[in-house]
C-alpha cells in the first residue's frame, strides 16, 4: 500500500506540461486569424490535445479574445484530472489574470458570482486586494436579504455583520449586527430598500418602530412606505400605527385632504398610491386635477381616468373640470399657486389654443419639467432623422437593461442578411468579452427584441450557466422559456427569480406577459394570481389586468366579475373604454379607432398620444393607420427610439417590437 501511495506521490510530482506549440511561427507563416482557426480545428478533432488549448490560449489572449482564451484554459484544468493541471507558469498566470478581470467586471454590476472568480484568481496567484473582496462579500450579503426564503435573509444579515466594521462598510450595515440600537436598524431597512431588498427593508424597518419612541422624520416614512408595500389594499395597518407625515396618506386617503396634496409633492405621491375607494364627490375635483397632471405628463397614468377614478365628473369630463381655469385671463393666472395655473395652461391645451396661448398660462412654469411636456403636446419638437430606427432603438433597449448595447447595430445588420452568420458573429463578440456571461445575457435581450425565442433561450441559459446567482439573467431566461413555448420550464425559472428579486410580483408579471403573448393562459393566469397574492400598491393593477385578460381568454366570467371589483381597490384606473371624448383617454381612443377607423379616429389617436407620452400601443396603432408619406410618422418613430430606453423594461420592449413590426 505504501508503495502505491508512493508512486502516485512521484507521478503528481512529475506532471509536467506538454512541450509549447510556437505560436509565432504560426502566426508569422500564416496570419493570426488563419492560425487560430487551424488551432480551433486541431481542439475539435482533439478535445484533450492540451498543448493545443495551451497554444491557443495565449493566441486569443494575445488577440483580444480575453473569453475565448478563459475558456481554453478551463478546458485546459477540466482534463488535468487528479494529477494537477498541465501548464506552464505563464499559462497559470494568464488564467489568473483573466480571472481576476472578469471578477472586477462582475464586480462592477454587484454580481454575487464575483466573489468565486476573485478568490479562484488569488488561489491562481493574481494580486487580488482584501478591499475587493469585501466588496465581492458584500455584493453576495445583498442578493441574499432580496431572497424569499428567510435563512437567505439571515445569511445575508449575519455577512453584512461582518463587514459592518471593514472599509467598505456603510454607516447603516451596523444595523445588521445583533442588538442594534433601533436607529441603525431603522437605517438598515432605509438602504435595503434603496438596493430592491424589500422584505429585509420592511423587516428591518419594523424592528425600528418597534422598538424607538421616536416618531416622524425620514425612517418613519420610510416605514409606513414599506409597510404599505407589505400590507394588502382591502386591509388596514396594524392597531396602533403611528399614521402620521405624509406617507400616512397610503392608508388613510380618505383621512387626507386632496388639497393639502397641492402644497406638499410628498402628500401627493402618497395619495397617488393609495387605494382608490370610490368617488369623493365634486368637492374635490379641482385637486384631484391638479395632483394627477404633474403624473399624467410624466406617462405614469393617464390624466381624465386617474381623476374619473377618484371623483365623479360630469358628462364634460376632464374638459369641464378645467374649463374655467382655461378661461381664466393671463393676468389672474399669474395671481394663482403653480398647480392651479398648471391646469390652466393643460386646459387651454385642450381647448386647442395656440402655443402662445399656452405660454402665457405657463409664465415662469414653462422652464418646468411639466412645463416642457405640456409645450411638448401643443409644439412638438422637430423629429430625428434615423437611418435605422430599430438599430437605434436596439442600442438604447440595451444600455435600459444595463446590457451591452454598442454591437447592436452590427448584429441587426448581419441578422438581416443571414441569420447563421449573425450566430458566428454572436460567438466572437462572446469570445472578445471580458465576461462572455454578461455578453451573453445581452446577446439573449437582442435575440428575444428581433422576436427569435430560440436564439434568445439558448443564450439566457448560456449568461446563467456562466454567473449563476444573477436574478436578471434568471428572469431573462423564464421569459425567453414562455416565448419560446415552454410554459411549464418559464414557470419553473420563473419561480427561481422571483425568490430572489427582492420584489417578487415582478417577475410574476413579465412572465404572465410572455406567457399570454403566445396564447399560454392557464400558465398565465397562474403566474398573474402569484402576482396578484405578492404584489404591493405599484403592482397590484398591472398583476390584476393580466389575471382578467387570461381569465377572458378562458371564458371564466365568474372570475372575471371578482377581478374586475379588486381591481376597483388598485390606485392605477382600470384600461377600458369609458366611452365620451376624453383626449386624454388611450384606451378610448384606441378601442373608437377599432370600432370605425378612419380620418376621425386617427386624430383622436394623435391627440391621446400626445397626452400619454410613454403608450406605445397609441404609437403602433397611429403608425399602422397613416400612411408613409404622412409627417406624423418620423415623430411617432423618433418617440419609440425614446421609448426604447424608458425606465420600465416592458415599455421598452413593446417599443423594440412597434419598430421591428414597422419593417415587416
Amino acid at each position: 500500500m505504501r508503495a502505491v501511495l508512493f508512486a502516485v506521490v512521484v507521478a503528481a510530482g512529475c506532471v509536467r506540461a506538454p512541450a509549447r506549440i510556437d505560436v509565432d511561427a504560426m502566426v508569422r507563416q500564416k496570419g493570426a486569424l488563419v492560425a487560430r482557426q487551424d488551432l480551433e480545428v486541431r481542439a475539435i478533432d482533439d478535445p484533450r490535445d492540451i498543448a493545443v488549448r495551451l497554444a491557443l490560449a495565449r493566441l486569443a489572449d494575445e488577440t483580444g479574445r480575453p473569453g475565448q482564451a478563459l475558456a481554453e484554459l478551463e478546458a485546459v484544468i477540466h482534463v488535468g484530472g487528479p494529477l494537477g493541471t498541465r501548464w506552464h507558469a505563464d499559462d497559470k498566470a494568464r488564467f489568473a489574470r483573466l480571472l481576476a478581470l472578469r471578477g472586477r467586471v462582475r464586480l462592477g454590476r454587484g454580481a454575487p458570482s464575483a466573489l468565486a472568480d476573485l478568490e479562484r484568481a488569488r488561489s491562481y496567484g493574481a494580486v487580488v486586494e482584501t478591499r475587493e473582496l469585501e466588496r465581492a462579500r458584500a455584493a453576495i450579503a445583498i442578493a441574499r436579504h432580496r431572497h424569499v426564503d428567510p435563512k437567505e435573509r439571515a445569511a445575508g444579515q449575519q455577512a453584512l455583520a461582518q463587514l459592518a466594521g471593514t472599509s467598505i462598510a456603510e454607516p447603516s450595515w451596523l444595523g445588521a449586527k445583533e442588538r442594534p440600537v433601533p436607529r441603525d436598524r431603522g437605517e438598515l431597512g432605509a438602504w435595503l430598500w434603496e438596493k430592491g431588498a424589500k422584505r429585509a427593508a420592511f423587516e428591518a424597518l419594523r424592528d425600528w418602530e418597534s422598538t424607538t419612541a421616536a416618531r416622524g422624520g425620514p425612517l418613519h416614512d420610510a416605514y409606513l412606505r414599506a409597510l404599505a408595500w407589505w400590507t394588502p389594499l382591502d386591509l388596514p395597518p396594524p392597531a396602533g400605527t403611528d399614521l402620521s407625515g405624509p406617507e400616512r396618506c397610503r392608508f388613510a386617503a380618505a383621512a387626507c385632504a386632496p388639497h393639502e396634496a397641492l402644497r406638499d409633492p410628498a402628500v401627493a405621491a402618497a395619495l397617488l398610491a393609495a387605494p382608490a375607494l370610490g368617488s369623493r364627490g365634486r368637492d374635490d375635483a379641482d385637486a384631484w386635477v391638479a395632483i394627477t397632471l404633474p403624473a399624467a405628463l410624466r406617462g405614469e397614468l393617464a390624466w381624465g381616468p386617474s381623476v374619473a377614478l377618484r371623483v365623479d365628473l360630469d358628462a364634460a369630463g376632464i374638459r369641464g373640470a378645467t374649463v374655467k381655469l382655461a378661461r381664466t385671463s393671463d393676468a389672474d393666472l399669474a395671481q394663482l399657486p403653480p398647480a392651479h395655473r398648471l391646469v390652466g395652461a393643460a386646459g387651454r391645451v385642450l381647448d386647442g389654443s395656440s402655443p402662445a396661448r399656452v405660454r402665457a398660462a405657463l409664465g415662469p412654469l414653462e422652464g418646468s419639467a411639466e412645463g416642457v411636456a405640456l409645450m411638448r403636446i401643443v409644439d412638438p419638437p422637430r423629429p430625428v432623422p434615423f437611418s435605422d430606427p430599430l438599430g437605434a432603438s436596439l442600442g438604447a433597449y440595451l444600455r435600459n437593461r444595463h446590457l451591452e448595447g454598442a454591437f447592436a447595430a452590427e448584429l441587426l445588420a448581419t441578422y438581416r442578411a443571414n441569420p447563421a452568420r449573425a450566430d458566428r458573429l454572436a460567438a466572437e463578440l462572446v469570445a472578445r468579452s471580458s465576461d462572455a456571461a454578461f455578453t451573453q445575457a445581452s446577446l439573449a435581450a437582442l435575440f428575444d427584441a428581433l422576436g427569435d425565442p430560440a436564439r434568445a433561450r439558448a443564450a439566457w441559459q448560456a449568461a446563467v450557466d456562466g454567473s449563476p446567482g444573477e436574478r436578471a439573467f434568471v428572469a431573462g431566461l423564464a421569459e425567453a422559456a414562455a416565448r419560446a413555448n415552454d410554459p411549464d420550464a418559464a414557470l419553473i425559472h420563473a419561480t427561481t427569480a422571483a425568490a430572489a428579486s427582492g420584489d417578487p410580483a415582478v417577475a410574476w408579471i413579465a412572465v404572465s406577459r410572455a406567457l399570454g403573448g403566445v396564447g399560454k393562459h392557464v400558465h398565465a393566469l397562474e403566474a398573474a394570481r402569484s402576482a396578484v397574492d405578492l404584489a404591493g400598491p405599484e403592482t397590484l393593477g398591472p398583476a390584476i389586468d393580466l389575471a382578467l385578460a387570461s381569465s377572458r381568454a378562458l371564458g371564466r366570467d365568474a372570475q372575471v366579475a371578482d377581478l374586475v371589483e379588486r381591481r376597483r381597490l388598485a390606485p392605477t384606473p382600470v384600461r377600458l373604454d369609458r366611452g365620451g371624448d376624453d383626449p386624454t383617454d388611450a384606451a378610448s381612443a384606441l378601442a373608437a379607432a377599432a370600432r370605425t377607423p378612419g380620418v376621425v379616429s386617427t386624430a383622436r389617436l394623435w391627440i391621446a398620444s400626445r397626452w400619454n407620452p410613454r403608450d406605445v400601443e397609441l404609437r403602433a396603432a397611429l403608425l399602422a393607420a397613416i400612411g408613409p408619406d404622412d409627417p406624423r410618422r418620423a415623430t411617432l418613430v423618433t418617440e419609440l427610439v425614446a421609448l426604447a430606453g424608458d425606465r420600465d423594461p416592458w415599455t421598452a420592449r413593446s417599443a423594440v417590437v412597434a419598430l421591428r413590426d414597422l419593417e415587416r
